[in-house]
């Protein structure tokens, strides 16, 4: 019997994806997917390598990158594969030539997801294949890994032959699978186009996902409020994405340059610094010891950290859950383009993770499927922000602005409001449920943002609340 890494290596002779002509090669394509197939064990699922491979391909790899699907006989025939063995992988690349003319595989191809989604998406597509599966390893299989590392790849995979229990390891899977294609294909247009979407907005991972990031992320495709929101979120986020990160930048006119710096271009280098010898030339540049002519000064401005505190207790649940996690991917989304790196919390009777978007892979799947079991303490928790901005402004030494999402019921001593606006600029948004706001604070906050109940009955008048609250960030 082979040991893991060999057995799944030869497996890739029954695969229908042929070599593929993108960056990297074909070894770099196998080790992207033997991390997609290392990130299916972290959600308990074993799959072979080959399958892993040929699904994760379609998903990723536009068409004209790749060599196209058929069997790969010389391959076959190299680790000693029976005739009947060639007709079944025959039937196998054609259930992948159907599943590659997918709507659904042709519009994710164009999205460049992360490898964190693909595992998931092959989780989804293969979940009922790997549940038939009468393999009695694939339970322990789930301990292994394989190794990332692109030289491994990029040796042959034909060169070891396969004993009695390899062979009927593939075997039994392939013909499970056969057995099961139009579940497959069923799996495959079920996929919300929606989802996929957003999620590439905001891009995903390569690496370093836990197992509950992943569960997270995989819930984002089974929960109907989720779907709301995703729905909502695409709806205004066009809004926003004409917005760009511009660096404001000074030019200097004074004989066509600013002045002399120690760092530039080297197409800025004094012409001084030709007269060094060439021994010495080059020591002189590692040491920094040259001039360049300066062209351009980048105005330094004192970036704000943006702070999005979101009401998740039961009084927030239905429509208003919708609008506010909506409006705050796209104010998070907008911030992204600005340059800036916005985090986010959510609240209900106590204050839980502070998340910065972009440096945890699962901020958007968190901010989305988030759920609250407990009741409400206003005080409690603003006293919390209260204590962890001054820590935060402390340490970082950037004016902080605080985006609240909350309901007409969020009622807050004034005396603490007031502590907070020395600290914060506060920016509130009230979702309301109909009944006016009486809230004795609200004056003292920077700004205030109300949602009355008729603007959420209406997707027209929904969406231009929320880009009301858009326009006025950054």
């Amino acid at each position: 019997m082979a040991d893991y890494f060999q057995l799944q290596y030869t497996g890739l002779a029954f695969r229908a994806i042929a070599g593929t002509k993108v960056q990297g090669g074909d070894g770099a394509l196998r080790m992207r997917a033997a991390n997609w197939h290392n990130l299916l064990h972290r959600l308990g699922l074993h799959l072979p390598y080959v399958i892993v491979y040929d699904m994760g391909v379609l998903f990723t790899q536009s068409e004209r990158d790749v060599g196209g699907v058929g069997v790969d006989e010389a391959a076959l025939r190299a680790i000693g594969a029976h005739p009947d063995v060639v007709r079944m992988i025959e039937d196998y690349s054609r259930l992948i030539g159907r599943i590659s003319s997918s709507e659904v595989v042709h519009r994710a191809r164009g999205w460049k997801l992360g490898d964190d989604v693909i595992a998931v998406l092959l989780a989804k597509v293969m979940m009922l294949v790997h549940k038939e599966w009468p393999e009695s390893r694939k339970k322990g299989y789930l301990r292994e890994q394989l190794p990332l590392d692109v030289d491994v790849y990029e040796t042959s995979y034909g060169r070891h032959a396969l004993d009695r229990d390899d062979w009927e390891y593939f075997i039994r899977f392939f013909n499970t699978l056969l057995k099961m294609s139009m579940q497959v294909r069923h799996a495959v247009e079920q996929i919300d186009l929606d989802t996929l979407r957003l999620l590439s907005m905001f891009g995903g991972s390569d690496s370093g996902n836990t197992t509950l990031e992943l569960v997270d992320l995989m819930g984002l495709f089974t929960m109907p409020m989720v779907n709301d929101i995703v729905n909502f979120s695409l709806q205004i986020l066009p809004s926003v994405l004409e917005a760009k990160r511009q660096k404001d930048a000074q030019t200097y006119s004074m004989d066509g340059f600013e002045g002399i710096e120690r760092v530039g271009k080297l197409d800025n280098l004094m012409l001084t610094a030709f007269a060094y010898d060439e021994e010495i030339l080059p020591q002189t540049f590692i040491d920094n010891e040259l001039y360049y002519y300066a062209r351009e000064r980048a105005r330094e401005e004192e970036q704000k950290i943006h702070y999005l505190l979101l009401d998740a207790s039961a009084s927030m649940r239905g429509r208003r859950t919708v609008f506010a996690r909506g409006v705050a991917l796209a104010m998070i989304k907008k911030l992204i383009l600005q340059g800036e790196r916005p985090r986010f919390r959510f609240f209900d009777s106590r204050l839980y993770e502070s998340v910065k978007v972009g440096e945890h892979a699962h901020s958007v799947p968190y901010l989305l499927s988030f759920k609250s079991e407990r009741g409400r303490n206003y005080r409690k928790v603003f006293e919390q922000v209260l204590h962890d901005a001054r820590r935060l402004r402390e340490r970082e030494r950037q004016e902080i602005v605080l985006y609240f999402f909350t309901h007409g019921q969020c009622h807050l001593p004034e005396e603490l409001v007031l502590r907070l606006r020395d600290t914060v600029y506060l920016f509130g948004i009230y979702i309301l449920p109909g009944e006016k706001l009486d809230l004795s604070y609200i004056n003292y906050l920077n700004k205030c943002q109300v949602v009355r109940e008729d603007a959420l009955g209406s997707s027209g008048q929904r969406s231009e609340a929320a880009k009301g609250i858009l326009r006025q960030i950054g």
